[in-house]
């Protein structure tokens, strides 16, 4: 699955979330979905108080989010929270790492590349 770029994204919770929940509540749910149909892309919570990356997929209508990434930490975020793309390290090492560019000499040991050896 490949990554996706979707810069300029910018939406917000519709409704609150804890640090377990998996499902996005956004009012444009369904575009975000269509737009991940093929990929993932990891978005930023960010509710003035602290920000979390979350790994964003397709789910149906729905977008289905992966809590905690690029070490941050989840939590819960009150209705109205600031959901946004921005370019990730994460993002860019799906981006970068392939056969063509093994990138494990830029990364640290979770690197998917091949020929890594921490």
């Amino acid at each position: 699955m490949s990554y996706l770029w979707l810069n300029g994204y910018l939406s917000s919770l519709s409704s609150p979330i804890n640090s377990v929940d998996g499902i996005l509540p956004v009012n444009d749910a369904a575009n975000l979905a269509a737009l991940l149909v093929s990929g993932h892309t990891y978005l930023t919570l960010n509710d003035g108080t602290g920000a979390e990356i979350v790994k964003a997929e397709s789910f149906g209508t729905q977008v289905k989010i992966t809590r905690g990434q690029d070490g941050t930490t989840a939590k819960a975020y009150p209705a109205g929270t600031c959901l946004k793309w921005e370019a990730t390290r994460q993002g860019i090492k799906d981006t970068v790492c392939s056969s063509d560019f093994d990138c494990c000499g830029y990364a640290d040991d979770d690197c998917k590349c091949g020929g890594c050896n921490g």
